[in-house]
């Protein structure tokens, strides 16, 4: 899953927000950008508990990545994926 964190967020926030996703058992990904940071949640979206994260302070948004391997899936129907 994908945390798109606010563009004001500050970075105690931001540091709270990692903290927590590794509390719960998640490798945390953060991804800093010019305007904004995302922090990319590896683990089972399923687990007990990521329904908290739309509640932590500093976060816009939740993005569930819903099928795993997209890139696979378009194998054979994209001629510039082998």
């Amino acid at each position: 899953m994908i945390l798109v964190l606010n563009p004001d967020a500050t970075p105690e926030q931001i540091n709270h927000i990692i903290e927590r996703v590794e509390e719960l058992g998640f490798k945390p990904y953060p991804i800093r950008g010019e305007f904004r940071t995302v922090v990319g949640v590896v683990g089972d979206d399923n687990a007990p508990g990521t329904e908290t994260f739309q509640a932590l302070p500093g976060i816009e948004q939740v993005l569930p990545i819903l099928k795993p391997f997209k890139l696979a899936t378009l194998r054979g129907r994209n001629p510039r994926i082998p």
